[in-house]
């Protein structure tokens, strides 16, 4: 069984659960507060706020981004916090 950023879940599990917190926030406008490392996992919410060294480094806004080009987005951010990329989120 594979495993992905979210726990312990397989990849198929971790996806139905990334698109149950993108469809409570949309349909129920539900709040929803995650913190990753991982840009994929990231790729699904609407607003990023990177850290590092304890301050807001960068901000991004998903906007009428597809999920696609949001994550290359989160990646060129990835990129530019240099080192390890731990540190992004």
């Amino acid at each position: 069984m594979q495993t992905s950023q979210l726990g312990s879940l397989d990849s198929k599990s971790a996806r139905q659960l990334l698109e149950n917190f993108e469809y409570l926030n949309k349909k129920l406008k539900a709040t929803i507060l995650m913190v990753t490392h991982d840009a994929f996992t990231a790729s699904y919410a609407n607003r990023i706020l990177f850290i590092k060294d304890g301050k807001i480094f960068n901000e991004l806004i998903k906007g009428n981004d597809t999920r696609k080009q949001f994550f290359e987005k989160i990646i060129e951010v990835q990129t530019l916090l240099g080192g390890d990329l731990n540190d992004c989120f």
